[in-house]
């Protein structure tokens, strides 16, 4: 995927934006060209679009939004912000940080009233680094929904979508401006298209196994849940044009990988609730405090699993939700009439579980943490049946990538921003810091469309200045 001079070059097709990756931030950018008059093209590798997006819960975290204060819930981009800091102990770029969490509401705001696109708070989650509740998800709380509703708000524009368009080549001049990409087709066929102005919005890299292992080496050879196109493709390019990278070790983890059956389960047990023990029957960690960085913990267990442990009353709240409905349907949630009947049938240390579980529930009754600093203060008795299910930890997907500015515009290693480059999704840099632990929940998919409705604005208004 080489970087080609554009000298000399032209283009018997030419659109103004070309848009590569069809996720939530590629859709995203477009519509937002398109509400400025301005045509693009959107490349999709795959044969459909899906993605990493299509793979999460279609959660987006924002702030200060119409769907919030129709809940009652008052919430503002400065407290994002703190939140923001707060996660990832100051280790991220404040300027960044505040553009994501100013943008974020107006983005949500814009997808639902100008797009048809509804979001609602979902109370359900809590905490985790979030403040307040602040965490939008679409009316099936799937990533397929979320995409079906891009595409269909798609489909009500001008703009055009070619899957099964697999861009192998760049042409850009050597100041890094791009002039068009070529395109190779399921068929064999090859085409080149010009364009005004590029937007990156295709995957991270955890499919990368040699990336993994430069960049974020203690994954390298642990469990990998995601898009198996996450290959890194747009930073590499990003990075050729002369784009600089930051952030590159981080990474969103997940502790709550059913096992062996490969299916996220949801982790609304846990934050109302439940707990993670190890097969010796012990907790080994505060379960609420780093979402992210329980993945890593998981597999530091015996086996590298652990068992996600709830009661009758949490399992009647959530089994309704798509992946406690997966679980369910495979077998892997175990359920038990005593303690030792489930441990027995999980393969758990019966008397270390059993003593675990009197352990919290004498903290229920107190105001006093454990001794990770968990509260169970508040939370009902467990009563039976008691419910189980082995999970493992994996790298979801990566948060580091291409430096942008508050338009989403790609920054050059050693200062400026490539002439006409954006960049959003996997391939830019988030918001959570050089680590796993600064990941916050929902900020992926917040990521991916509010940098998509940057670069959707800023790529449109480049392109309108070109002659």
């Amino acid at each position: 995927m080489p970087v080609l001079s554009s000298t000399n070059k032209s283009f018997e097709v030419s659109v103004p934006v070309i848009i590569v990756g069809g996720g939530a931030c590629g859709l995203t950018a477009a519509l937002a060209a398109s509400d400025l008059g301005v045509s693009a093209l959107v490349l999709e590798k795959d044969k459909s679009p899906n993605g990493t997006t299509s793979m999460s819960q279609g959660t987006m975290c924002a702030a200060g939004t119409n769907a919030q204060q129709s809940a009652g819930i008052q919430d503002s981009p400065e407290i994002f912000f703190k939140d923001i800091v707060s996660k990832v102990n100051g280790k991220t770029d404040r300027d960044y940080a505040r553009t994501i969490s100013r943008e974020a509401g107006p983005s949500i705001d814009w997808l639902n009233l100008k797009h048809n696109i509804p979001f609602e708070v979902d109370r359900s989650w809590k905490g985790l680094g979030h403040s307040i509740q602040r965490l939008h998800a679409p009316p099936k709380k799937t990533g397929t929904n979320l995409m079906d509703l891009l595409l269909k708000a798609i489909g009500n524009t001008e703009v055009d979508l070619l899957s099964g368009a697999n861009v192998t080549d760049i042409y850009a001049d050597s100041n890094g401006l791009v002039r068009g990409v070529c395109i190779s087709r399921p068929d064999g066929g090859v085409e080149d298209i010009g364009c005004n102005a590029l937007i990156i919005a295709t995957c991270g890299f955890a499919s990368n196994p040699d990336m993994i292992r430069d960049y974020i080496p203690e994954m390298s050879d642990k469990q990998v849940f995601t898009w198996e196109n996450s290959l890194g493709d747009g930073i590499k390019w990003g990075m050729d044009l002369g784009g600089s990278i930051a952030d590159m070790s981080a990474y969103q983890g997940y502790g709550a990988l059913a096992h062996p059956h490969q299916l996220l389960f949801n982790y609304n047990y846990i934050i109302d609730g439940g707990v993670m023990v190890n097969s010796d029957g012990n907790r080994f960690s505060n379960e609420t405090a780093d979402v992210s960085g329980q993945g890593f913990k998981v597999l530091q267990q015996p086996g590298q699993c652990a068992f996600m442990i709830y009661d009758e009353a949490l399992h009647k709240r959530y089994r309704h939700l798509y992946e406690s409905t997966q679980a369910i349907e495979v077998g892997a949630v175990k359920s038990g009439e005593t303690i030792n009947e489930l441990s027995t049938i999980l393969g758990i240390n019966q008397v270390n579980l059993k003593q675990t579980l009197q352990d919290i529930s004498h903290l229920k009754n107190t105001s006093n943490n454990d001794i990770w600093g968990r509260s169970f203060s508040g939370f009902p008795k467990m009563l039976a049946p008691y419910y189980g299910i082995r999970v493992t930890g994996a790298l979801y997907h990566t948060l580091g990538g291409l430096e942008v500015d508050s338009n989403a515009q790609v920054r050059k290693v050693g200062g400026g921003v490539l002439p006409n480059v954006f960049a959003g999704g996997g391939a830019a840099r988030g918001i959570s810091g050089p680590t796993a632990s600064g990941y916050l929940p929902a900020s992926g998919i917040c990521m991916a469309i509010t940098l998509g409705r940057l670069a959707g604005e800023g790529a449109a208004k480049y392109s309108l200045t070109c002659k």
